[in-house]
C-alpha cells in the first residue's frame, strides 16, 4: 500500500512600497505591494504555481486590497519573484553573511544612543 502526499503551500513576499490613500481609514501613507503565490506540492516538495495575488496592505490600520498582478508590477516596476541572496549576502536582514557585512538600520529607525538617557 502506497500513500501519496499532496497539498499547497503559500509563500508573500514584499515586492515594494507606494504613496495611496487607504480606501478604509482614508489616510496617506506609504502602501505595501504584497504578492502571494500557492503552489502544489507532492511530498512537501512546491512543483508548480496554481494562483497568484497581489494585494496592497495599508501601513497604518492593515486594509488588504486585492490588486491585478501587471498593475502591481508596473507600480514597483521590479521581477516579480522572490529576493534570493546574492553570494557574500545573508538571507535574513541586518545579520552578516560570509564575507559580506551586515546591514545598516534604514533611514527613518531611530538608532541606538550612544549614551544611556537621563535619568528622571
Amino acid at each position: 500500500m502506497y500513500v501519496i502526499v499532496y497539498g499547497y503551500r503559500t509563500k508573500q513576499w514584499l515586492m515594494g512600497r507606494i504613496p495611496a490613500v487607504c480606501q478604509r481609514c482614508q489616510r496617506t501613507t506609504q502602501q505595501q505591494v504584497v504578492r502571494s503565490q500557492r503552489k502544489f506540492t507532492l511530498f512537501w516538495i512546491p512543483l508548480f504555481p496554481i494562483m497568484t495575488r497581489t494585494f496592497l496592505v495599508c501601513t497604518l490600520c492593515g486594509h488588504q486590497v486585492r490588486v491585478d498582478n501587471k498593475q502591481a508590477d508596473a507600480w514597483v516596476k521590479s521581477p516579480a519573484t522572490p529576493p534570493s541572496p546574492q553570494p557574500g549576502q545573508s538571507a535574513l536582514p541586518g545579520t552578516p553573511g560570509v564575507g559580506g557585512p551586515a546591514t545598516t538600520p534604514q533611514p527613518g529607525y531611530p538608532s541606538q544612543p550612544d549614551s544611556p538617557p537621563p535619568a528622571i
